[in-house]
């Protein structure tokens, strides 16, 4: 069995989000800026699941849906 390995952390703040990779931050967003990368990351969800799929060689599957 594969072991996994959390590749980044994202937290949200109180100044906005912020993304860790190896416990060092990477990346940070005010709340504004974060809302636009949710949107444009909702946009392209399909695409993006298409392009996992492709690139998998298991189907992965993600179900928001309780």
């Amino acid at each position: 069995m594969l072991e996994t390995k959390e590749k980044y952390t994202i937290e949200v703040t109180d100044t906005g989000l912020e993304i860790f990779c190896g416990g060092e931050k990477a990346l940070h967003f005010t709340a504004g800026e974060a809302l636009m990368l949710l949107d444009i990351l909702q946009n392209e969800e399909a695409n993006l699941k298409r392009m996992a799929d492709e690139a998998s060689p298991s189907p992965i599957r993600i179900n928001n849906n309780p």
